[in-house]
């Protein structure tokens, strides 16, 4: 487990900047308590895909999601995000951690990311291959009023685009706290 802030001060304008499923992404430090290098999970039945399930971090339970499948990329590889305890108590798996940038976000035209959220009929992994079971017939539908937490703003940082994540209102979706794997 790796603390922010020891060894280096970071400032209310520093953001962490990783990647999860394959997608570039950037959060307010002030939203992270803590990145551990690795969590085994306990995996839930009757879950969404995108939840691993719960972890044990610093003698408390931690429910872990792969950020990379819940924002509908790949599957997450590595790392754990353990969000900031004034937000909730909750781990983000995902690939790495490339930095920590104080550029400010600017804001992105392309907003394909966000629109493919919005348009996607489910948070099933595709392409695991394998036969369909009714349990791969579950889905956890998109609520089309809410909005992603991917924000139309980035950091452009060493020739690489990170989008801005909203780590509160990720912990406020409806979407994102609503685990349990619904039925067709």
């Amino acid at each position: 487990m790796r603390r922010l802030g020891i060894g280096k001060r970071m400032s209310t304008s520093d953001h962490i900047l990783f990647s999860a499923g394959g997608i570039h992404l950037a959060a307010d430090s002030a939203s992270v308590h803590c990145i551990h290098e690795s969590l085994p999970t306990q995996n839930e039945s009757g879950t969404n895909d995108w939840f691993l399930g719960l972890a044990v971090a610093s003698e408390r339970l931690l429910p872990v999601t792969d950020l990379g499948v819940y924002l509908q990329g790949g599957q997450s590889i590595g790392r754990v995000i353990e969000v900031a305890r004034a937000l909730g108590i909750a781990g983000l798996k995902i690939d790495e951690v490339h930095g920590v940038s104080n550029k400010i976000p600017e804001p992105i035209i392309d907003d394909s990311l966000n629109k493919s959220l919005d348009d996607s009929p489910n948070d099933r992994r595709e392409g695991t291959g394998g036969s369909s079971t009714a349990n791969d017939q579950q889905t956890s539908r998109v609520d089309p009023t809410e909005t992603s937490p991917v924000l139309n703003k980035a950091i452009l940082d060493q020739g690489q685009r990170y989008r801005l994540l909203d780590i509160e209102k990720l912990m406020q979706s409806a979407r994102f706290l609503n685990v349990k794997c619904p039925s067709v």
